[in-house]
């Protein structure tokens, strides 16, 4: 450990210098949901997610044997020769300073458009891009309060996805590559709302509907956030009060929704009703056939999709050939038969 600290020191230093050194502060205690805007830590920066050639208006840090040390000024480019010099030594991950996060997330905001607006890289660096910004702005809007600042970031994330969905099915497919299958809240909830935005693009929705959609896709399982981990990640099966506990998670997640006004009535409803299912066998209420309006019919077909896709504790994330069988053959008549159609040939294309 100590040999691969002193090389990647090495190989950082030839980089950029490290120029200061500082201690960690002290972790706060666990609490159910942790805040990514919190002033008192250091956040995780991916590299990925950096524009090169662009002056950064935050200082980066790096972690060596558990100090942070200064790796590249405010106001000075990241450079391909640095992006590079990091991955190819396995670093990943740089931190941006408490006090200075908002500039990182402003920077990731303001960045998006901008990433599908380049014509000179490839799709699959377009795509890949987009989706660690991406991923990280939904950590962002999704691990603090909800409020009208995360729901405007919300809205923005959202209508640049379906700006990227718009260039055509090669879009979908490039992004596809890059999805985690990590179980994590904020991954399911941005590949749900690509998943979901793709389908509802070709099934021939309005712009408006699909950026409605999508902030619904986007905090549909906030209210997770809120359930013990215990609970959400567990390596078995679910106790009976286990199980009624995780099922309260989309009133749960609408009740973090209901202070902030501007939430549509369409966001609120894919919220609530993601879970329904057609032979009434869904929750929370039970919805069945024509009480079930077609974009919360795609929200739930895209979800059971991209939770099969995921990997559990207790398995492997299913391929998505594996993932449509089990959907057909398992779930028939819960999940609308045409728009499931539309989905596995949006898939195969």
């Amino acid at each position: 450990m100590a040999r691969r600290a002193g090389t990647c020191f090495a190989a950082l230093s030839r980089v950029c210098p490290l120029e200061i050194a500082l201690k960690p502060k002290t972790q706060s205690p666990t609490r159910p949901r942790q805040d990514a805007r919190d002033r008192t830590e250091f956040q995780e920066v991916h590299v990925n997610t950096l524009r090169l050639d662009s002056p950064l208006p935050f200082r980066l840090f790096t972690r060596i044997e558990g100090e942070y040390l200064l790796y590249r000024r405010e106001d000075l480019p990241f450079t391909l020769t640095q992006r590079n010099a990091l991955l190819e030594n396995r670093i990943e991950v740089l931190f941006v300073s408490g006090d200075e996060v908002d500039l990182y997330w402003n920077y990731l905001r303001g960045g998006i458009a901008g990433i599908l607006d380049r014509k000179d890289i490839p799709l699959g660096e377009q795509s890949n891009l987009f989706y660690e910004s991406t991923s990280e702005l939904t950590r962002q809007i999704l691990s603090g309060p909800i409020c009208t600042d995360s729901v405007s970031t919300a809205r923005v994330l959202v209508s640049e996805a379906v700006r990227f969905q718009h260039s055509g099915k090669n879009a979908l497919h490039a992004l596809m590559s890059d999805m985690k299958t990590h179980p994590s809240i904020y991954h399911h909830s941005l590949n749900v709302c690509q998943y979901g935005l793709a389908l509802a693009r070709v099934v021939g929705f309005s712009q408006q509907d699909l950026e409605a959609f999508g902030l619904g896709l986007l905090f549909q399982d906030v209210g997770m956030l809120l359930i013990p981990d215990g609970i959400v990640y567990k390596d078995g099966p679910l106790s009976f009060e286990e199980w009624n506990s995780l099922k309260r998670h989309p009133q749960m997640s609408l009740e973090q929704l209901e202070q902030v006004e501007g939430v549509s009535d369409l966001s609120r409803e894919v919220v609530l009703g993601h879970h329904e299912r057609l032979d009434g066998s869904g929750y929370p209420r039970g919805l069945r056939e024509d009480e079930i309006p077609a974009l919360v019919r795609i929200a739930s077909i895209v979800d059971v999709f991209t939770s099969l896709t995921t990997s559990r504790p207790f398995r492997s994330a299913n391929t998505t050939f594996e993932a449509l069988r089990i959907m057909s053959q398992d779930l028939k008549g819960q999940l609308d038969a045409s728009l499931f159609q539309v989905f596995i040939r949006i898939l195969g294309t």
